[in-house]
């Protein structure tokens, strides 16, 4: 059986807003996870954010490594800013 290759998306220094929004998101059934991108789909990226909203998953285009992240908090942003109705 070959070697599986190493899933590590990169590095991304949060701030307290984002581990906040981030928190949020969490505690209301929002989740965004970095998933290896499936083969079929990759052509030259690697990664991509399964979204899961109560229960229900759905998977964003894929990203290279270096993006990934970036892209992962640009969805929980979204989603904190549209289901959040307590003023900041």
């Amino acid at each position: 059986m070959p070697k599986r290759r190493p899933f590590k998306p990169g590095y991304y220094d949060w701030t307290k807003e984002d581990y906040k929004i981030i928190s949020w998101c969490i505690n209301n059934g929002i989740a965004c996870c970095v998933m290896p991108a499936r083969k079929v789909e990759t052509g030259g990226y690697d990664f991509c954010v399964e979204i899961v909203i109560n229960g229900k998953s759905s998977f964003s285009p894929s990203f290279r490594k270096d993006e990934v992240l970036v892209k992962q908090l640009e969805y929980y942003k979204y989603y904190y800013d549209k289901y959040n109705k307590v003023s900041k």
